[in-house]
């Protein structure tokens, strides 16, 4: 988890730069491990759970913080959750990549994917299933867009969840996965 954290910053960042948002002036993402209870993401008990600092650029216009919650669910699964956010609104986070691609990179063991479905759509957020080669776990990834502010959207969250090895995850599982993954309102 800590090598997929460290790479967070330098993928947001170099996304930032392509949506205009940020400048040389950029500073990086530092992800510190918070109370869940002070997390944008609703986290279920059990969880970790980590933050960034405020990254600015333009003058400090452009405004983003990262969230991830993480670790054992229910019935054996793995979870992983996570959204990125423009904190105001001249600040937009680009999703340019495919669903897939962000599922890759959002995973910490995205190097391990294969088998990678067709995208397929659930409510308001897009998701694929894949094999995770490392330790033999079926998964399923989705991506779900904010509102669109600007060149982009307010946010992009994520999440991955995976079945422990030698199962599947069955549609009901997917389904009220990506309906469990919340927000709570941003803190003023």
């Amino acid at each position: 988890m800590a090598t997929r954290i460290i790479r967070l910053p330098m993928y947001f960042a170099a996304l930032a730069v392509a949506a205009g948002t940020a400048t040389a002036d950029t500073k990086r993402y530092a992800w510190q491990d918070i109370d869940c209870r002070q997390s944008r993401i609703v986290a279920w008990a059990g969880l970790k759970c980590r933050a960034t600092n405020l990254v600015t650029g333009e003058g400090n216009v452009g405004a983003f913080r990262q969230w991830a919650a993480f670790g054992a669910g229910s019935n054996g699964y793995y979870v992983h959750m996570f959204v990125w956010e423009a904190r105001n609104t001249y600040s937009y986070v680009v999703a340019d990549e495919t669903t897939a691609d962000f599922v890759k990179w959002m995973f910490e063991d995205g190097k391990f994917v294969t088998r990678i479905s067709q995208v397929a759509r659930y409510k308001d957020a897009d998701y694929v299933t894949f094999q995770e080669d490392k330790q033999g776990r079926s998964c399923v990834g989705f991506r779900r867009l904010g509102q669109f502010q600007r060149g982009g959207y307010d946010s992009v969250t994520g999440g991955i969840l995976c079945a422990p090895p030698g199962k599947g995850v069955p549609d009901n599982d997917i389904f009220l996965f990506i309906d469990n993954v919340r927000l709570q309102p941003a803190a003023g």
